[in-house]
């Protein structure tokens, strides 16, 4: 009997050793993965994140937003310390989590926020941009995710793809132009590429909404910091007004927000009118990125003081 006892013992010590190593091995795999793939990708909405919430870069000139923030934004050619936070499929709940985290540091440039006219609406986009700094993300999101996402290693169950590609295409970059977290197209649709997409939208009603929870947060946030905060509205296709529904109420909204003291709002909706630099109705490609983001810097450097104010150019 007391060999039998011991037998049981000495396996449940060998099992316990395994399940330990099995932890180690996980957790070190996890780790290494985040560090050397998930985070080495400037363009990875979970590289951002991590990057707003453990760096700070004095100088640095942050842009916020959508992918109409990755896309339309181009860093270097706003300014030389720019960096393009955008995460695709993004809304203000996201925006406004690194704003906030933005002001916590003591810095003193301006923050450029790309203003969709959805208004202030929940959207996470990609559940994965968030599960590396799940803890610190996790109250912000719409959907909350599985309850797996603090579990090493097997909290990537189903991503690991994904963040592998992210950081293959970086590095390859076929038909994208990568820029200081910003993302582009570069190749031009044709033209009846264009028109089909173009016809699809007359199909979409658009609507201008704020949420009051957000509404709530947005309104602590602006009051809380004296630094400049602008907001853009980046160009959409005319195509995109067709149905936009309560249009006047945006308008509206944009023009209370410009009485703030400390912010700007520039509307550039309507700047670009060439078919030819859209990637579709909502974006631009490269050529009107670039084409928007010299106007852009060029509004700033004119009516607003130059407050790019580290631009060596």
């Amino acid at each position: 009997m007391d060999k039998q006892n011991l037998y049981i013992f000495n396996f449940s010590i060998f099992l316990l050793k395994i399940l330990a190593l099995v932890v180690i091995i996980g957790f070190s795999f996890s780790l290494v993965f985040e560090q050397s793939i998930v985070f080495r990708s400037q363009i990875n909405g979970a590289s951002k994140v991590n990057k707003i919430l453990s760096e700070t870069v004095v100088d640095e000139i942050p842009i916020f937003g959508s992918s109409r923030a990755q896309g339309n934004f181009v860093p270097t050619v706003i300014a030389d310390n720019c960096f393009n936070y955008g995460i695709d499929g993004a809304q203000a709940n996201i925006w406004l989590f690194f704003l906030e985290q933005e002001l916590k540091k003591k810095k003193s440039t301006p923050i450029l926020i790309n203003f969709d006219l959805y208004g202030l609406v929940y959207s996470d986009g990609d559940i994965g941009n968030y599960i590396p700094n799940w803890n610190a993300t996790k109250n912000i999101l719409f959907e909350k995710g599985e309850f797996y996402y603090n579990v090493p290693f097997i909290k990537y169950y189903g991503q690991y793809e994904k963040y592998l590609k992210y950081y293959l295409n970086e590095r390859i970059n076929l038909t994208k132009i990568t820029d200081h977290g910003g993302s582009f197209e570069k190749n031009k649709l044709v033209e009846s590429k264009f028109r089909e997409l173009v016809k699809e939208r007359q199909n979409f009603i658009s609507l201008f909404r704020l949420n009051e929870q957000l509404l709530v947060k947005f309104n602590k946030l602006i009051n809380s910091t004296s630094r400049s905060i602008v907001f853009v509205v980046a160009p959409y296709h005319t195509s995109y007004f067709n149905k936009f529904k309560n249009i006047e109420v945006a308008d509206e909204y944009l023009s209370s927000l410009s009485k703030r003291k400390n912010v700007i709002i520039i509307d550039l909706r309507d700047y670009i009118v060439d078919d030819e630099m859209f990637a579709n109705p909502t974006h631009l490609n490269y050529y009107g990125a670039v084409e928007f983001s010299r106007k852009l810097k060029e509004l700033l450097a004119e009516k607003y003081n130059n407050i790019l104010i580290n631009d060596k150019d």
